[in-house]
Formats: structure tokens, C-alpha cells, sequence
């Protein structure tokens, strides 16, 4: 930082007029509270740029993605809905082919259920009905 001062304009021009002028401490004095304000000015445009073009996007990418999520949530209520009539309307489906025909089964037994679908489907996550 000594270095960076010691090349700047605000340096040089403090160190001519302190010369010519004889006001050398006040325009040093000018010259260091210059250079600070710059700095501070700099700090507060870098932060603004920041702010547009990296967190504002990554704020609208987000709520784009709690929609996403909020969708796919409504997606996954109406699929376990659906396995669940499904699996009632299964159910039902099972004891009237009993009743029409106890042979049914015997002839055409029950499918299993993939090993997979196990954690999603399991008997205690839907009543019989």
C-alpha cells in the first residue's frame, strides 16, 4: 500500500502544490482523505455489482426452485393417492374373484412387489379398504 501511494496522482499533485504552495501538510492531508473517500467509493460500487449480477439471480433461481419443489410435492401427494385407490381398488378386485371364483388365484396368483417399491408401498402406509 506505501508503494500504491506513492504512484498515485493525488500523491504527486499534494507534493507539487505543498511545493509551490507552501501548504504541504493540508494538501497531503487532502490528498490521504481523497484517496480514502475513492477507496470507499470503489467498496460500495464492487458491493453494488455483486449484489446485481450474483445475488439477485441466485435469489430468483431459488424461488424458482421452491416453485419446483412446490410442484413436485403436489405430484408425489396425487401419485401416493392414486397407489392407494389403486391398491384398494386391487384389494377389492382380490375378494370378488374369491367369491366368484376360489380357484382364481390358484390359477392366476398375486403379482409381488418389487423389492424396490417395498419402502414407498408397504402394507402399513395403506389401509385396506
Amino acid at each position: 500500500m506505501p508503494l500504491e501511494f506513492f504512484s498515485s496522482a493525488e500523491f504527486w499533485t499534494a507534493a507539487i502544490v505543498a511545493l509551490v504552495g507552501g501548504g504541504g501538510v493540508g494538501a497531503i492531508i487532502g490528498a490521504v482523505s481523497s484517496r480514502r473517500k475513492d477507496t470507499a467509493d470503489i467498496a460500495a460500487q464492487a458491493c453494488d455489482i455483486l449484489t446485481d449480477s450474483v445475488i439477485k439471480p441466485l435469489r430468483e433461481q431459488v424461488g424458482e426452485q421452491e416453485g419446483q419443489i412446490e410442484h413436485l410435492e403436489k405430484q408425489q401427494r396425487k401419485y401416493f393417492a392414486l397407489t392407494a385407490y389403486t391398491r384398494s381398488l386391487f384389494h377389492w378386485l382380490q375378494e370378488f374373484c374369491e367369491i366368484v371364483d376360489p380357484d382364481f388365484l390358484e390359477r392366476h396368483p398375486k403379482p409381488h412387489l418389487p423389492d424396490e417399491l417395498h419402502a414407498d408401498i408397504a402394507p402399513e402406509t395403506f389401509s385396506r379398504r
